[in-house]
């Protein structure tokens, strides 16, 4: 099912892409696995006090809670075991992120993303600050 849904995604970023670029592609940017790596690594960066980071844009943090809402949507695709253990790996990953974020209803990311303001987004990922700031946001 994984495999599935990766090229489905693979399929999806290359469409628009010269076919010269599309052929060297062999994943998807934002495939199953590459989604729960890029959700771990910004976790990682929150719990480390964002290391190396000269910067970090809030716009850059915004592009990665997108990243969580199509970790949603592969779970609701996926069935059986597959989901289970995926969902599994995800309850623990959004655990450490409950961790270093706070809620605040959306009040800071209100400011930079419009659907946030609008309240049309509500999921709880969105609804979270973190407790320290990047430098740069």
């Amino acid at each position: 099912m994984i495999s599935v849904l990766d090229l489905q995604r693979l399929a999806l970023e290359t469409k628009d892409m010269a076919p010269e670029y599309a052929a060297q592609l062999e994943e998807p940017i934002h495939g199953v696995l590459s989604s729960l790596g890029l959700w771990e690594n910004l976790i990682h960066d929150m719990e480390e006090g964002w290391p190396g980071k000269d910067y970090y844009l809030v716009y850059e943090y915004l592009n990665d809670l997108t990243v969580r809402d199509g970790l949603e949507e592969y779970c609701d695709a996926l069935q059986g075991t597959v989901r289970t253990k995926l969902t599994s790996a995800l309850d623990r990953l959004d655990e450490r992120y409950r961790a270093v974020t706070h809620e605040d209803g959306g009040a800071e990311l209100a400011q930079y993303w419009r659907p946030l303001a609008e309240g049309v987004e509500i999921r709880w990922w969105w609804t979270r600050r973190p407790n320290d700031l990047p430098p740069g946001w």
